[in-house]
């Protein structure tokens, strides 16, 4: 097979239609694409979530309420506190993930 070289952006009909996560690609922080990473989206979904209970619980509200907001059992923030605790005192801002 012959090897089709790849066009700049201003050549090509490409529209930065974004994903689930950010509505354009070019806007995007990550260095590479979420959807072409295996459970990218996935991944930074629970991330996401985890980050947003973390922030949650060190406001002071309750492992009961943190769970009825994001609708999962009390299990599953305990269980995100403890398997992203390391990970999330070095983060101070969603741009970060």
């Amino acid at each position: 097979m012959r090897d089709v070289p790849v066009l700049p952006g201003e050549y090509s009909n490409w529209k930065d239609t974004g994903c689930e996560l950010f509505p354009l690609c070019l806007e995007c922080p990550f260095p590479r694409c979420l959807e072409e990473q295996p459970r990218g989206k996935q991944q930074t979904r629970l991330k996401l979530r985890a980050f947003a209970m973390r922030k949650m619980r060190l406001s002071g509200v309750g492992v009961r309420t943190v769970a009825m907001a994001f609708g999962v059992s009390v299990r599953t923030v305990q269980r995100e506190m403890k398997r992203r605790k390391g990970m999330l005192k070095q983060i101070k801002s969603r741009a970060q993930l």
